[in-house]
């Protein structure tokens, strides 16, 4: 196997970068999602959350996203780990590693994952829901800034050989295709 790429996002983009970029997407969609659902429901009367179930669900949306990449893989046979840890010693993170390479079909679903798995129910949520709206468009565009990241890599993935192999390492992903023959 021949190392086609190699894709290091905050190689490629810089950290301090990603995150401006993230919280700029976010703020972006928070306010092309908004307008439109106020002019539709605009008689409805609103309900708000209490503080805790807004922090509760600002601390599990990376847990979620995380187990939202993880949820394809248990279809395949593919090995892979989640590892429980904490950030700042009181915010809990997970951490997801594999163990074997995936193909480019399957790594290009594990990206897409998050956005299907919790974006699209989010905003149904705010159009089932209207009374719940601002909060639920809330946490959608904060997903939408999370899932970022994972697009800019969907992008390279879509863009690699059609019977090319991914595989990750601890900070990189390598798209690998098949060495031509002497």
């Amino acid at each position: 196997m021949t190392c086609w790429k190699t894709i290091n996002i905050s190689r490629e983009f810089g950290h301090n970068r990603l995150k401006i970029l993230s919280v700029f997407f976010s703020i972006m969609s928070f306010i092309v999602l908004f307008v439109p659902f106020s002019i539709i429901y605009h008689n409805v009367s609103l309900h708000e959350p209490a503080l805790w179930q807004v922090l509760l669900g600002l601390l599990t949306l990376p847990i979620l996203h995380k187990l939202a990449h993880a949820f394809p893989l248990t279809f395949t046979s593919k090995e892979f780990t989640l590892k429980w840890y904490f950030k700042y010693r009181y915010i809990p993170m997970l951490k997801f590693n594999m163990r074997s390479s995936l193909s480019k079909r399957t790594s290009i679903i594990m990206m897409l994952a998050p956005t299907i798995v919790l974006t699209l129910p989010l905003l149904a949520g705010a159009i089932v829901l209207p009374t719940f709206y601002p909060i639920l468009i809330v946490f959608t565009a904060i997903h939408l800034g999370i899932s970022l990241t994972d697009w800019l890599m969907l992008s390279f993935f879509i863009r690699a050989p059609k019977q090319c192999i991914v595989e990750k390492s601890k900070h990189n992903y390598d798209i690998l295709v098949q060495s031509p023959q002497a």
